[in-house]
């Protein structure tokens, strides 16, 4: 890769995307969930479209979260668990693309409910440094996805939030 962009050094450009990710990801207040030993690490991720929108699926054994997600973070997670791509790189990607730059990976999702609404702790390793972000939920499943981290919902939302999962049976001939 080419060491410099528009004639200036990369490094001023990993400082500059590193802002970036800093002010897409932070929040404005609110304090990181670094309890995943208090939660449930999601076995599966499934996407469904239902007749209100997408919702993302996150299993285990025989229940599930259901996460109501927007229609580019639903095609986002799809591409990610089919191991696709879109025709040109969504804002996931785009993020993927900007963190490995860095040298710079998501390790986990944490996923809450708070007053009927999901949020998500987002951990970023970035050299010896573990970094926390306040996120979507969504957005902090499609990045995790990405990166094949774990996603933990935590216990109080798995028990308030859990549903029991049957799989529709298929028939066989």
């Amino acid at each position: 890769m080419n060491e410099t962009l528009r004639g200036e050094p990369m490094n001023r450009w990993h400082l500059a995307l590193a802002a970036a990710a800093w002010l897409t990801l932070s929040p404005p207040c609110g304090s990181a969930i670094w309890a995943a030993d208090d939660g449930v690490e999601i076995q599966e991720v499934q996407v469904r479209m239902l007749d209100h929108g997408p919702v993302v699926l996150l299993i285990v054994g025989d229940r599930f979260v259901p996460i109501h997600v927007d229609v580019t973070v639903a095609v986002s997670i799809v591409h990610a668990l089919s191991g696709g791509a879109a025709a040109r790189p969504l804002s996931h990607d785009l993020m993927r693309l900007v963190l490995l730059e860095m040298g710079a990976k998501v390790t986990r999702a944490v996923i809450t409910l708070k007053d009927k609404t999901y949020y998500a702790d987002l951990t970023v390793a970035l050299g010896d440094r573990t970094l926390v972000f306040d996120s979507r939920s969504s957005d902090a499943i499609a990045l995790a996805v990405l990166f094949k981290a774990p996603i933990v919902v935590v216990k109080p939302t798995w028990e308030s939030a859990g549903q029991p999962w049957t799989e529709p049976k298929r028939e066989t001939s």
